[in-house]
Formats: C-alpha cells, structure tokens, sequence
C-alpha cells in the first residue's frame, strides 16, 4: 500500500514538472521576442550607463590637463594665449568645475589685458552660472566692478561693491578694501554723501594704512 503512495505523489510530481516545462516552453515561444528585445534593451542600457561614465572620467581629467596648462600661461603672462585656452576649456567643459573656473580666469585674464568689455561679461557668465557658495564669486564681483571703473562707470562699479559688502564677511581680509573702493567710486561718481558713508566706516573700524587712507579721504568730502 505505501508503495502505491509513492509512486503516486512520484507520478503527481512529474506530471507537475511537465505542466510547467509545458506552459514555460509555451510562455517563450509566445512572448520570445519581446524576451529578447528585453535583453536587448537592458544590455544597451548597461552599455550606455558604462559608455557615460567612461566618457565623463575622460572629460575630467581632459580639463584637468589643460586647465593646469592655461593656468602655467597666465601666471607666466603669456595671456594672449592664456585667454585662447580659456575660453576653449569653458567652450568644451562648460558643465565640469574646471570649466566654470576657467570662465572666472577668462575675465582676469581680460582685465589684465585691458578688454574691460570682454572681461565684464566674462566675469558676468560665471557669476551667473557658478554656485552661490561657488569660491570666486567674491572676487569675480570685485573684478566687474574694476572693469566698470575702467570704463568709467563708476556709479554701476559703486552698486556692485555695496552689494558685495551686504553678503562679504567682515573677517574676511578683503571687506574694509572693498568698502574703501565702493566709497571711491561714489565720489567719482559726484556722490559725496554714499562716499562719506563708506570712508566713515573703514575710519572707524579698520586698522594700518587702510584707516588712515579713509580718514584722508573723508575728511576730502565732508
């Protein structure tokens, strides 16, 4: 009797394994080739996620080298060149770090070379493409307002570095000589009374050669 048993729940087995090889063999043959473009498509997939990451390392160290070289041809001041480079790596890397970078030096490299204009909009593009905390935007500021000074626009170049003096850390080494410079221009601007305010702050609170420039200079417009 036991044998019986066994050699029904055997044949009840199989019978079980068939009926799935069946309705498997019958589930390929039915959907086979959505099975394949399946496969087809999450290999490509894999391949273009594997592709991307290659090509993005590349780039990087790409804009790596040839940020390194124009930063070697603007500190030796070869800047004609230097300028050719930089405006090609922020052509080509616009996206990556050192693209962003490249634009903030493109606008140095102007200014040295006294293209106020060009240098203005370079220094425009990054401050309008960099992060806020991005760590040039400070000096990037400080360099618009000189390229406005140069066009002798000196009202515009005072806005820009009271703006700057809103957000710039009063620790920062830079704050009294942007407040010197805002107060500057604002008398080269004919406004006497903004220029005061300026001078009488860095009078008051800085120290050295910068407090003593302010005194003299607001003692000029009071």
């Amino acid at each position: 009797m036991a044998s019986k048993k066994r050699v029904k729940k055997r044949r009840i087995k199989e019978d079980q394994l068939v009926t799935f090889t069946v309705k498997a063999s019958q589930f390929i043959q039915q959907y086979f080739t959505h099975v394949v473009i399946g496969l087809v498509v999450l290999v490509v997939a894999v391949g273009a996620i594997l592709v991307s990451g290659h090509v993005r390392r590349n780039a990087a160290r790409e804009s790596e080298r040839e940020f390194a070289l124009a930063m070697s041809q603007y500190n030796f001041r070869d800047l004609a060149t230097a300028e050719t480079s930089f405006k090609q790596i922020a052509d080509k890397y616009g996206s990556h770090k050192n693209g962003e970078l490249s634009r903030y030096f493109l606008g140095k490299t102007l200014l040295a070379e006294g293209k106020y204009d060009e240098a203005l909009k370079a220094f425009d593009r990054y401050l309008a493409k960099s992060a806020k905390d991005a760590p040039f935007r400070a000096a990037a500021s400080i360099g618009k307002a000189t390229c406005m000074e140069g066009l002798r626009n000196f009202a515009p170049a005072a806005e820009v570095l009271e703006e700057l003096s809103r957000t710039l850390d009063e620790k920062d080494p830079r704050f009294f000589d942007v407040l010197l410079q805002a107060g500057r221009d604002f008398e080269k601007a004919g406004s006497r009374d903004k220029a005061a305010e300026f001078y009488r702050r860095v009078a008051g609170d800085a120290t050295g050669t910068l407090k003593d420039r302010a005194s003299v200079a607001l003692s000029q417009v009071e």
